[in-house]
């Protein structure tokens, strides 16, 4: 995926043409590469410097106890991508509903999480007992129905959403065991408009592709690193996503606190602070006003 930012001039045609676009519904929040002038940088809604994406995977419990919670304190709404086999995820299938109700995107995250298996044999020698499935043994027509039941379900227990985003478990982007990131696009494409991934990218929004979504993964008890790829975005007027497991944990745990400091200067920037499908659906529209429409988009 691109990294690098086009020409001032190039971005100067997005701006006429943004005037025109709707803005999607948004609370609008306190208002390394090359510095562009403000005038000739990418328009955000109600002003904002840069884009945020906050999204969180698997349907962890902790999610709707403690992320939820402080991401509506602070007036923001997220994305949350759900693994639809989880026995413990479907017993709060009625919360789940009810914050999409409230506005938060709840995306497909598959059924099973099916994962490549090499990358855990290379870290660790052996593969997870939880990846019941390694994808470099799943055929296109499998993937394209793994995909397609987790969408079907949410869809009956969550809700329709025809803007609703994937995230690739693992960050893998490819079946078979020669890498086939056709087939899996294919799938996704049959139910979805985007997806985020697992490279490491503040979002060029004029470049980016909607398969191809780039997240920072957020870890730990401190908040300044993920801070600081909210800050590159701010430097550059791109869209970072930032990716979150468990919010206080069990598991791939960040800190309560640091999220609490995370959104707290979140609220203090001049950051657009929206779902994965709401930024994409208006980077896709001012790509397409402007005729730079990103190859695989």
């Amino acid at each position: 995926m691109p990294t690098g930012f086009p020409a001032a001039a190039s971005l100067q045609s997005n701006r006429t043409f943004f005037k025109k676009i709707p803005v999607p519904p948004s609370r609008p929040t306190p208002t390394r590469p090359i510095r562009f002038p403000r005038s000739e940088a990418w328009q955000w809604p109600h002003g904002a410097r840069a884009a945020i994406s906050l999204t969180y995977d698997d349907g962890n419990a902790n999610n709707l106890d403690q992320a939820m919670p402080d991401l509506e304190a602070a007036g923001f709404r997220a994305t949350f991508y759900l693994q639809t086999a989880r026995a413990d995820m479907q017993l709060r299938v009625a919360d789940w509903r009810a914050a999409h109700a409230r506005g938060h995107e709840i995306g497909n995250h598959t059924v099973h999480h099916w994962c490549r298996t090499q990358p855990y044999l290379e870290q660790l020698g052996r593969t997870p007992a939880w990846l019941t499935r390694p994808l470099e043994s799943v055929s296109p027509a499998e993937i394209a129905a793994e995909v397609a039941a987790a969408a079907d379900w949410l869809d009956q227990h969550i809700g329709t959403d025809p803007d609703r985003t994937f995230a690739h478990p693992c960050g893998a982007l490819a079946i078979g065991v020669e890498p086939d990131e056709a087939s899996y696009d294919a799938a996704i494409l049959q139910r979805h408009f985007a997806a985020r991934s697992c490279l490491t990218a503040v979002n060029d929004p004029a470049t980016v592709q909607m398969l191809r979504i780039g997240g920072f993964d957020g870890q730990g008890a401190v908040a300044q690193p993920s801070i600081t790829h909210c800050e590159a975005a701010l430097a550059t007027g791109g869209w970072t996503v930032l990716i979150f497991h468990g919010i206080g944990g069990p598991s791939h745990t960040f800190e309560r606190a640091a999220h609490q400091e995370l959104l707290a200067h979140l609220q203090a920037r001049d950051y657009w602070v929206a779902p994965v499908k709401t930024v994409g659906r208006f980077v896709e529209a001012g790509q397409r006003a402007s005729g730079r429409v990103a190859a695989g988009a």
